[in-house]
């Protein structure tokens, strides 16, 4: 994939100061939403993104609510990605990137505070039901479909709580579980539709998701397609036909994490490529 949701530059001080000025830097041309990476002669410099045809500054970002505390970026990726997931104006996100590089905790820890500051109602989780590749199946499990599908849940909790603080938010009615196969015909209104895991998606699936998105609602998506579990999502891809329709839409929003973050050992699973 070529487009990753931004571009780094290194700019000379008469360039940055122009950008600084008028939003403008005349050697590249920027998508709308998509970021810029300044680095300067000491690094990373500032961070810029493209709104209505112009570079605008992007402000520190942090994220944070009752059950995780703060957030703060760890890296110039996850940087552009914490601004995305606040910026208001951009109602279908998407954040992809390898295991362990933040991208579903930095959606939680987001969908949480927004929830909680009175932007939505509540966060409705959706997950595709599958299983790693080449592993057998449990069998049926017993319960209501919450508990059915909690399995599932189980990388959502390991943000809120665990399961009790998975249970206080359903409790409360600030999450709700609705299994993928369950979103056909459903119109969810002030709410963040987040679904993770979505490159167990088809483009149809997809294109499902988008279509329950009504007044007051966003759509946010994370996944990475190199842990793909079927080989029916490495035919359609459909995170990949979404960047490549969607990118430059005003509504939609795209970064590309590189970097894990969640441990020394997370990292060296690259090593067995």
């Amino acid at each position: 994939m070529e487009y990753s949701g931004y571009k780094t530059i290194v700019l000379s001080d008469e360039e940055l100061a122009r950008l600084y000025s008028e939003g403008i830097y005349d050697k590249e041309k920027f998508m709308e939403n998509e970021y810029l990476i300044v680095e300067g002669a000491r690094g990373i410099a500032d961070y810029f993104k493209c709104k209505q045809g112009k570079l605008v500054q992007v402000k520190f970002p942090s994220l944070g609510n009752e059950f995780t505390g703060v957030m703060k970026p760890r890296n110039p990726q996850q940087y552009c990605a914490m601004d995305l997931l606040r910026d208001t104006s951009v109602p279908l996100k998407l954040v992809t990137g390898c295991f362990g590089s933040g991208k579903s905790m930095a959606m939680i820890v987001a969908g949480l505070e927004a929830v909680q500051r009175g932007d939505f109602e509540k966060v409705v989780f959706v997950r595709n039901n599958v299983q790693v590749r080449e592993t057998d199946q449990i069998g049926s499990l017993p319960g209501d479909v919450n508990d059915k599908i909690r399995p599932y849940l189980m990388p959502f909790a390991d943000h809120c709580g665990g399961p009790e603080g998975l249970a206080h938010l359903i409790e409360r009615g600030q999450l709700e579980v609705i299994p993928l196969g369950f979103m056909r015909g459903r119109s969810i209104r002030n709410s963040i539709i987040y679904s993770m895991e979505s490159e167990n998606l088809t483009k149809q699936h997809i294109q499902l998701l988008m279509g329950r998105v009504d007044e007051g609602s966003q759509l946010w998506l994370d996944g990475d397609w190199h842990q793909r579990d079927r080989d029916i999502f490495e035919k359609s891809q459909g995170l990949e036909t979404m960047i490549e329709r969607l990118a430059g839409n005003p509504y939609f929003g795209y970064v590309h994490l590189i970097k894990s973050e969640r441990s020394e050992v997370a990292r060296l699973a690259d090593l067995l490529d």
